[in-house]
Protein backbone atom coordinates (compact mmCIF):
# COMPACT_ATOMS: atom_id res chain seq x y z
CA UNK A 1 0.00 0.00 0.00
CA UNK A 2 2.82 2.42 0.83
CA UNK A 3 4.55 1.60 -2.44
CA UNK A 4 1.38 2.30 -4.47
CA UNK A 5 0.85 5.60 -2.64
CA UNK A 6 4.40 6.73 -3.27
CA UNK A 7 4.53 5.73 -6.93
CA UNK A 8 1.12 7.23 -7.77
CA UNK A 9 2.20 10.75 -6.76
CA UNK A 10 3.42 13.39 -9.18
CA UNK A 11 6.69 13.64 -7.27
CA UNK A 12 8.56 11.15 -5.11
CA UNK A 13 9.80 12.33 -1.73
CA UNK A 14 13.15 10.69 -0.92
CA UNK A 15 12.07 10.45 2.71
CA UNK A 16 9.15 8.22 1.65
CA UNK A 17 11.49 5.96 -0.28
CA UNK A 18 13.83 5.65 2.68
CA UNK A 19 10.94 4.73 4.96
CA UNK A 20 9.64 2.19 2.44
CA UNK A 21 13.10 0.62 2.13
CA UNK A 22 13.31 0.45 5.91
CA UNK A 23 9.95 -1.35 6.10
CA UNK A 24 11.00 -3.88 3.47
CA UNK A 25 14.27 -4.51 5.29
CA UNK A 26 12.42 -5.09 8.57
CA UNK A 27 9.65 -7.31 7.30
CA UNK A 28 10.93 -8.82 4.05
CA UNK A 29 8.75 -9.53 1.02
CA UNK A 30 5.38 -10.98 1.94
CA UNK A 31 3.92 -14.02 0.21
CA UNK A 32 0.22 -14.01 -0.69
CA UNK A 33 -1.88 -15.32 2.18
CA UNK A 34 -3.38 -18.77 1.63
CA UNK A 35 -5.38 -21.37 3.49
CA UNK A 36 -4.96 -25.02 2.54
CA UNK A 37 -8.10 -26.89 3.50
CA UNK A 38 -8.11 -30.62 4.24
CA UNK A 39 -11.48 -32.26 3.58
CA UNK A 40 -13.09 -35.03 5.64
CA UNK A 41 -11.34 -37.99 3.90
CA UNK A 42 -7.99 -36.48 4.88
CA UNK A 43 -9.16 -35.60 8.37
CA UNK A 44 -10.27 -39.15 9.09
CA UNK A 45 -7.42 -40.97 7.36
CA UNK A 46 -5.58 -43.36 9.73
CA UNK A 47 -2.93 -41.65 11.86
CA UNK A 48 0.60 -43.02 12.13
CA UNK A 49 1.90 -43.58 15.68
CA UNK A 50 3.54 -40.53 17.24
CA UNK A 51 7.25 -40.58 16.43
CA UNK A 52 8.48 -39.49 19.84
CA UNK A 53 11.99 -38.17 20.28
CA UNK A 54 11.53 -38.83 24.01
CA UNK A 55 8.22 -40.34 25.08
CA UNK A 56 8.86 -39.78 28.80
CA UNK A 57 8.95 -36.00 28.30
CA UNK A 58 6.31 -35.92 25.53
CA UNK A 59 8.83 -34.62 22.99
CA UNK A 60 7.79 -35.01 19.36
CA UNK A 61 7.46 -32.92 16.21
CA UNK A 62 5.07 -30.00 16.55
CA UNK A 63 5.00 -27.27 19.17
CA UNK A 64 8.42 -26.70 20.79
CA UNK A 65 9.73 -28.10 24.05
CA UNK A 66 10.98 -25.56 26.57
CA UNK A 67 13.63 -26.14 29.25
CA UNK A 68 13.22 -23.28 31.70
CA UNK A 69 15.21 -22.51 34.78
CA UNK A 70 16.78 -19.87 36.98
CA UNK A 71 20.50 -19.36 37.39
CA UNK A 72 22.52 -22.46 38.38
CA UNK A 73 19.59 -24.72 37.47
CA UNK A 74 21.75 -26.56 34.88
CA UNK A 75 19.29 -25.97 32.04
CA UNK A 76 21.97 -25.52 29.35
CA UNK A 77 23.96 -28.53 30.57
CA UNK A 78 20.73 -30.55 30.52
CA UNK A 79 20.07 -29.43 26.93
CA UNK A 80 23.61 -30.29 25.80
CA UNK A 81 23.43 -33.69 27.49
CA UNK A 82 20.14 -34.23 25.65
CA UNK A 83 21.94 -33.40 22.40
CA UNK A 84 24.66 -36.00 23.06
CA UNK A 85 22.06 -38.61 24.06
CA UNK A 86 20.11 -38.13 20.81
CA UNK A 87 23.20 -37.94 18.59
CA UNK A 88 24.92 -40.96 20.18
CA UNK A 89 21.86 -43.10 21.04
CA UNK A 90 22.34 -42.96 24.81
CA UNK A 91 19.65 -42.84 27.48
CA UNK A 92 18.61 -39.28 28.25
CA UNK A 93 20.19 -38.24 31.57
CA UNK A 94 20.72 -41.95 32.26
CA UNK A 95 16.97 -42.53 32.60
CA UNK A 96 14.93 -42.52 29.36
CA UNK A 97 15.19 -43.83 25.83
CA UNK A 98 15.44 -41.38 22.95
CA UNK A 99 15.27 -41.69 19.18
CA UNK A 100 18.69 -41.31 17.59
CA UNK A 101 19.20 -38.58 15.03
CA UNK A 102 21.13 -35.50 13.96
CA UNK A 103 21.33 -32.58 16.42
CA UNK A 104 21.92 -28.89 15.73
CA UNK A 105 22.66 -26.47 18.59
CA UNK A 106 22.18 -22.74 18.00
CA UNK A 107 24.14 -21.10 20.82
CA UNK A 108 23.23 -17.44 21.31
CA UNK A 109 24.70 -17.15 24.82
CA UNK A 110 27.71 -19.26 25.80
CA UNK A 111 30.15 -18.85 22.95
CA UNK A 112 32.31 -21.37 21.11
CA UNK A 113 34.81 -22.39 23.78
CA UNK A 114 32.41 -23.10 26.63
CA UNK A 115 29.92 -24.93 24.42
CA UNK A 116 32.63 -27.09 22.85
CA UNK A 117 34.29 -27.80 26.21
CA UNK A 118 31.00 -28.95 27.73
CA UNK A 119 30.20 -31.19 24.76
CA UNK A 120 33.65 -32.76 25.04
CA UNK A 121 33.26 -33.36 28.78
CA UNK A 122 29.72 -34.75 28.42
CA UNK A 123 30.82 -37.09 25.63
CA UNK A 124 33.75 -38.37 27.72
CA UNK A 125 31.49 -38.77 30.75
CA UNK A 126 29.09 -40.87 28.68
CA UNK A 127 31.87 -42.91 27.06
CA UNK A 128 31.05 -41.51 23.60
CA UNK A 129 33.91 -41.34 21.11
CA UNK A 130 33.95 -38.24 18.84
CA UNK A 131 33.69 -40.45 15.75
CA UNK A 132 30.26 -41.64 16.98
CA UNK A 133 29.03 -38.07 16.56
CA UNK A 134 30.38 -37.47 13.05
CA UNK A 135 27.52 -36.09 10.96
CA UNK A 136 25.19 -36.19 13.98
CA UNK A 137 26.13 -33.16 16.10
CA UNK A 138 26.71 -29.59 14.92
CA UNK A 139 26.64 -26.22 16.63
CA UNK A 140 26.76 -22.53 15.69
CA UNK A 141 28.06 -19.91 18.13
CA UNK A 142 26.30 -16.54 18.07
CA UNK A 143 24.52 -17.10 14.73
CA UNK A 144 23.47 -13.91 12.94
CA UNK A 145 19.98 -15.32 12.30
CA UNK A 146 17.39 -14.15 14.82
CA UNK A 147 14.20 -16.09 15.35
CA UNK A 148 12.09 -12.94 15.24
CA UNK A 149 13.41 -11.62 11.92
CA UNK A 150 11.87 -11.95 8.49
CA UNK A 151 12.96 -15.06 6.63
CA UNK A 152 13.91 -17.06 9.73
CA UNK A 153 11.29 -19.72 9.00
CA UNK A 154 12.64 -20.47 5.53
CA UNK A 155 16.26 -20.53 6.73
CA UNK A 156 15.46 -22.91 9.59
CA UNK A 157 13.29 -25.12 7.39
CA UNK A 158 16.25 -25.67 5.07
CA UNK A 159 18.68 -26.10 7.97
CA UNK A 160 16.51 -28.67 9.79
CA UNK A 161 15.82 -31.08 6.94
CA UNK A 162 16.82 -34.52 8.26
CA UNK A 163 17.48 -33.14 11.78
CA UNK A 164 15.96 -34.80 14.86
CA UNK A 165 16.64 -32.12 17.51
CA UNK A 166 17.19 -28.37 17.28
CA UNK A 167 18.50 -26.74 20.49
CA UNK A 168 18.03 -22.97 20.81
CA UNK A 169 19.85 -21.36 23.76
CA UNK A 170 18.33 -19.07 24.76
CA UNK A 171 14.92 -17.70 23.76
CA UNK A 172 15.70 -14.17 24.99
CA UNK A 173 19.02 -13.97 23.13
CA UNK A 174 17.57 -15.52 19.95
CA UNK A 175 14.63 -13.07 19.88
CA UNK A 176 16.15 -9.67 20.78
CA UNK A 177 13.41 -7.63 19.08
CA UNK A 178 10.54 -9.42 20.83
CA UNK A 179 8.93 -8.16 24.03
CA UNK A 180 8.76 -11.35 26.07
CA UNK A 181 6.10 -9.80 28.31
CA UNK A 182 3.65 -9.24 25.46
CA UNK A 183 1.35 -11.86 23.97
CA UNK A 184 3.25 -11.63 20.66
CA UNK A 185 6.17 -13.28 22.46
CA UNK A 186 4.77 -16.61 21.30
CA UNK A 187 5.27 -15.80 17.61
CA UNK A 188 8.88 -17.12 17.36
CA UNK A 189 7.71 -20.33 19.09
CA UNK A 190 4.80 -20.64 16.65
CA UNK A 191 7.30 -20.22 13.83
CA UNK A 192 9.40 -23.07 15.24
CA UNK A 193 6.25 -25.22 15.35
CA UNK A 194 5.71 -24.58 11.62
CA UNK A 195 9.34 -25.49 10.92
CA UNK A 196 8.77 -28.68 12.90
CA UNK A 197 5.64 -29.52 10.89
CA UNK A 198 7.60 -29.09 7.65
CA UNK A 199 10.76 -30.98 8.63
CA UNK A 200 9.95 -33.27 11.59
CA UNK A 201 12.59 -31.64 13.79
CA UNK A 202 11.87 -31.31 17.53
CA UNK A 203 12.76 -27.78 18.71
CA UNK A 204 14.01 -27.50 22.31
CA UNK A 205 14.27 -23.92 23.56
CA UNK A 206 16.20 -22.94 26.69
CA UNK A 207 14.55 -20.08 28.57
CA UNK A 208 15.30 -18.13 31.73
CA UNK A 209 13.02 -18.26 34.73
CA UNK A 210 12.66 -16.88 38.20
CA UNK A 211 13.05 -19.08 41.25
CA UNK A 212 9.84 -21.18 41.36
CA UNK A 213 7.55 -20.55 44.29
CA UNK A 214 5.90 -23.70 45.72
CA UNK A 215 2.89 -21.60 46.78
CA UNK A 216 2.42 -19.81 43.45
CA UNK A 217 -0.92 -20.36 41.74
CA UNK A 218 -0.28 -22.41 38.59
CA UNK A 219 2.84 -24.18 39.87
CA UNK A 220 6.40 -23.99 38.58
CA UNK A 221 5.32 -22.91 35.10
CA UNK A 222 4.54 -19.43 36.48
CA UNK A 223 8.24 -18.95 37.12
CA UNK A 224 8.96 -18.74 33.37
CA UNK A 225 9.89 -15.19 32.47
CA UNK A 226 7.54 -13.31 30.18
CA UNK A 227 3.98 -13.60 28.96
CA UNK A 228 1.83 -16.63 29.67
CA UNK A 229 1.50 -16.89 25.88
CA UNK A 230 4.94 -18.51 25.85
CA UNK A 231 3.65 -21.46 27.86
CA UNK A 232 0.53 -21.65 25.67
CA UNK A 233 2.71 -22.09 22.56
CA UNK A 234 4.62 -25.10 23.93
CA UNK A 235 4.13 -28.79 23.39
CA UNK A 236 6.22 -29.84 26.39
CA UNK A 237 7.69 -27.80 29.23
CA UNK A 238 10.28 -28.71 31.86
CA UNK A 239 11.10 -26.26 34.66
CA UNK A 240 14.29 -26.65 36.70
CA UNK A 241 14.72 -25.17 40.17
CA UNK A 242 18.38 -24.66 40.92
CA UNK A 243 17.86 -22.72 44.12
CA UNK A 244 20.87 -24.26 45.88
CA UNK A 245 24.14 -23.75 44.02
CA UNK A 246 26.00 -27.01 43.47
CA UNK A 247 23.05 -29.15 44.56
CA UNK A 248 20.86 -31.23 42.23
CA UNK A 249 18.01 -29.31 40.61
CA UNK A 250 14.38 -30.20 41.08
CA UNK A 251 12.72 -30.79 37.71
CA UNK A 252 9.00 -30.32 37.17
CA UNK A 253 7.33 -31.46 33.93
CA UNK A 254 4.62 -28.84 33.48
CA UNK A 255 3.10 -29.60 30.07
CA UNK A 256 2.55 -32.61 27.81
CA UNK A 257 0.31 -31.48 24.98
CA UNK A 258 0.39 -34.70 22.94
CA UNK A 259 -0.16 -37.42 25.52
CA UNK A 260 -1.40 -35.40 28.47
CA UNK A 261 0.82 -37.54 30.72
CA UNK A 262 3.24 -35.53 32.81
CA UNK A 263 6.42 -37.10 34.15
CA UNK A 264 6.71 -37.21 37.92
CA UNK A 265 8.97 -34.57 39.46
CA UNK A 266 12.58 -35.69 39.60
CA UNK A 267 16.02 -34.46 40.59
CA UNK A 268 18.71 -33.62 38.03
CA UNK A 269 22.34 -33.75 39.10
CA UNK A 270 25.52 -32.71 37.29
CA UNK A 271 28.63 -34.57 38.42
CA UNK A 272 32.27 -34.40 37.37
CA UNK A 273 33.75 -37.69 36.16
CA UNK A 274 37.43 -38.50 36.50
CA UNK A 275 39.03 -39.34 33.16
CA UNK A 276 42.70 -40.39 32.95
CA UNK A 277 43.55 -38.75 36.25
CA UNK A 278 41.72 -35.51 35.47
CA UNK A 279 38.97 -35.10 38.13
CA UNK A 280 37.00 -32.85 35.76
CA UNK A 281 37.71 -34.78 32.59
CA UNK A 282 34.11 -35.81 32.08
CA UNK A 283 30.63 -34.66 32.99
CA UNK A 284 27.43 -36.59 33.62
CA UNK A 285 23.88 -35.27 33.88
CA UNK A 286 21.71 -37.77 35.72
CA UNK A 287 18.16 -38.13 36.94
CA UNK A 288 18.15 -38.74 40.70
CA UNK A 289 15.34 -39.89 42.97
CA UNK A 290 13.52 -36.95 44.49
CA UNK A 291 13.43 -38.63 47.90
CA UNK A 292 17.22 -38.94 47.89
CA UNK A 293 17.47 -35.32 46.73
CA UNK A 294 15.24 -34.08 49.54
CA UNK A 295 17.19 -36.14 52.11
CA UNK A 296 20.45 -34.71 50.80
CA UNK A 297 19.09 -31.16 50.99
CA UNK A 298 17.79 -31.76 54.53
CA UNK A 299 21.19 -33.12 55.59
CA UNK A 300 22.90 -30.09 54.11
CA UNK A 301 20.55 -27.70 55.91
CA UNK A 302 21.20 -29.57 59.16
CA UNK A 303 24.96 -29.39 58.75
CA UNK A 304 24.77 -25.68 57.90
CA UNK A 305 22.74 -25.12 61.07
CA UNK A 306 25.22 -27.15 63.12
CA UNK A 307 28.08 -25.01 61.78
CA UNK A 308 26.26 -21.86 62.86
CA UNK A 309 25.55 -23.28 66.34
CA UNK A 310 29.19 -24.27 66.74
CA UNK A 311 30.34 -20.85 65.57
CA UNK A 312 28.18 -19.18 68.22
CA UNK A 313 29.40 -21.55 70.97
CA UNK A 314 33.04 -20.89 70.03
CA UNK A 315 32.60 -17.14 70.34
CA UNK A 316 30.21 -17.28 73.33
CA UNK A 317 31.32 -20.15 75.63
CA UNK A 318 28.74 -21.27 78.16
CA UNK A 319 25.74 -20.04 76.15
CA UNK A 320 22.42 -21.48 77.26
CA UNK A 321 20.09 -23.21 74.88
CA UNK A 322 17.68 -20.29 75.07
CA UNK A 323 20.43 -17.84 74.13
CA UNK A 324 21.55 -20.00 71.21
CA UNK A 325 17.96 -20.17 69.91
CA UNK A 326 17.64 -16.39 70.12
CA UNK A 327 21.00 -15.58 68.52
CA UNK A 328 21.45 -18.24 65.85
CA UNK A 329 19.46 -17.80 62.66
CA UNK A 330 16.93 -20.62 62.17
CA UNK A 331 13.88 -22.15 63.80
CA UNK A 332 13.94 -23.90 67.15
CA UNK A 333 13.13 -27.24 65.49
CA UNK A 334 16.20 -26.93 63.26
CA UNK A 335 18.33 -25.99 66.26
CA UNK A 336 17.10 -28.98 68.22
CA UNK A 337 18.01 -31.26 65.33
CA UNK A 338 21.40 -29.63 64.96
CA UNK A 339 22.15 -30.24 68.62
CA UNK A 340 21.22 -33.92 68.38
CA UNK A 341 22.71 -34.84 64.99
CA UNK A 342 25.95 -32.91 64.84
CA UNK A 343 28.23 -34.29 62.11
CA UNK A 344 31.10 -36.36 63.57
CA UNK A 345 33.82 -33.79 62.91
CA UNK A 346 31.82 -31.07 64.70
CA UNK A 347 30.76 -33.37 67.54
CA UNK A 348 34.40 -34.28 68.13
CA UNK A 349 35.38 -30.61 68.26
CA UNK A 350 32.75 -29.87 70.92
Amino acid sequence: ADARRILSGDTIDPRDLRELASQIERTGPSAPARIDLVEAPGIFAPLAPVDYLCRALDMAAGAPTMIGGAGYSKKTMAAQAMGVAVAADRRLWGAWDVRRGRVIHLDYEQGSRLTRERYQRIARGEGVAPRELDGRLARAAFPSLRLDEAGAEDVLSRLCEGVALLIVDSYRAACPSTDENASVARLPLDMLARVSERTGVVPAVVHHARKPSPTAVGGARTSLRGSGALFDALGSCLVLDGSEKGAPSRASHEKARISGQLADDFGLSVEDVEIDGDPRGGLQVRVVDLGDLEDEQADQRLEDMAERVLGHVRSHPGSSGREIRSKVRGGSTDLKGAAVVLPPHLDAEI
